[in-house]
């Protein structure tokens, strides 16, 4: 019998998920693996079944009992795909899966699964991904590919890294393209005095570049999201800077600025803006220009002349969001790449700044204003 097995027998002994019989011949195996005790003078294991269960767990099984506790122990934990990370089930809360690269949504594939989120107030808990990714491009031109073991509109289907952690953080590592690729994932709870406003999911990627040249490439996050909450999959979006920070957000309903509704933003931080730096469009056609290459357009499709970064009230459609981000990583060299999904309530206008002048390049931020802004929205929400 190998060391593996006897540990997972120890797992199964500890979490109590197997029968009598099962045991009694997994003690059989044990006894054959260390041969014959009488040989050497010690009290024989027993090999007959019923003995195992009756006198070898009830009368040795202390010291049978430590020994599988330390080999449990020392193994760490492994989740099967998808990795399931939540907050929780009250308002506010989310749950969702993701596979080893970060990828997340109801169609991704069996490694992945939907965020499924609860909102401030009356409406029940219901998905809201479609597809959420990073994709990925060496060098400025070319297609790109999207980090996931699932399916992205025929994209990938790369081997699953393992993930291990807890049931709100993640960690995981792989290589691509000469890089290699440590990634943590944290879901937390956004809250306003004791009350729960939200959720944040934060992906951060440590890239370190194994080569012997300096590396080109470019990091792109995508969301699909479909909100569910009012029964259509027409939202409305839009873009805005807080504190430095640039988000995309998608919106329930497309009802301007002013209406309060259920909203998931995302961010890009890290490296350096791209001259095409965002998008927000309709699926599946902003998909396909993320895998084609084809460069952002810095537009948000249903705004109209007054150029606020919104969609208009009434020129909703199945909103796609996109953010790209740089990087000139040299030989031997550490970067950080962030990105941020952020699961809230409240109206778009209460938390919105004037946009930068055009060509302006916003600095990485945080979210302090966006996350209190966000609380208060709930807050009144919820009144």
């Amino acid at each position: 019998m190998t060391l593996e097995a006897t540990r997972s027998c120890c797992r199964q002994l500890l979490h109590g998920l197997v029968s009598q019989q099962h045991i009694a011949l997994r003690i059989n195996d044990l006894a054959r693996w260390h041969g014959s005790r009488a040989s050497a003078g010690r009290r024989p294991i027993p090999t007959n079944p019923k003995a195992c269960t009756t006198e070898f767990l009830m009368q040795q099984n202390i010291r049978f009992g430590c020994l599988a506790a330390a080999l449990f122990f020392a193994v760490p934990l492994v989740h099967a795909a998808p990795y399931t990370l939540s907050t929780g089930s009250g308002d506010g809360s989310v749950t969702l899966g993701v596979d080893g690269y970060g990828s997340f949504g109801g169609s991704v594939g069996s490694d992945a699964t939907d965020a499924v989120y609860n909102p401030i107030g009356s409406l029940g808990a219901a998905g809201t991904s479609y597809e959420s990714a990073v994709a990925i491009r060496f060098g400025t031109t070319g297609s790109r590919q999207f980090l996931t073991s699932g399916d992205i509109g025929g994209s990938s289907g790369l081997t699953n890294p393992l993930v291990t952690g807890s049931g709100t953080a993640g960690s995981s590592s792989f290589t691509f393209g000469g890089l290699s690729f440590s990634l943590q994932q944290t879901l937390a709870t956004l809250t306003s005095g004791s009350t729960q406003t939200g959720s944040l999911l934060t992906q951060t990627y440590t890239i370190t570049n194994t080569g012997s040249a300096a590396s080109v490439f470019e990091m792109v996050r995508y969301f699909d999201g479909d909100l569910d909450f009012d029964g259509s999959l027409i939202d409305g979006g839009g873009r805005i800077i807080l504190d430095g920070l640039e988000v995309l957000f998608e919106t329930d309903t497309a009802a301007g600025t002013s209406t309060e509704t259920t909203f998931v933003g995302i961010t890009g931080e890290g490296g350096t803006n791209a001259t095409g730096r965002y998008q927000v469009s309709g699926y599946s056609g902003l998909r396909g220009s993320v895998l084609a290459g084809t460069a952002l357009n810095n537009l948000i499709q249903g705004d109209s002349a007054d150029a606020d970064q919104f969609v208009d009230a009434g020129d909703g459609y199945d909103i796609t969001l996109a953010l790209v981000n740089q990087f000139n990583l040299a030989a031997g060299g550490t970067a950080t790449y962030t990105t941020r999904t952020i699961f809230g309530s409240g109206a778009p206008e209460d938390i919105v700044v004037t946009p930068p002048p055009a060509g302006t390049v916003p600095e990485p931020g945080t979210l302090a204003l966006l996350l209190a802004g966000a609380g208060a929205l709930a807050l009144r929400r919820k009144r």
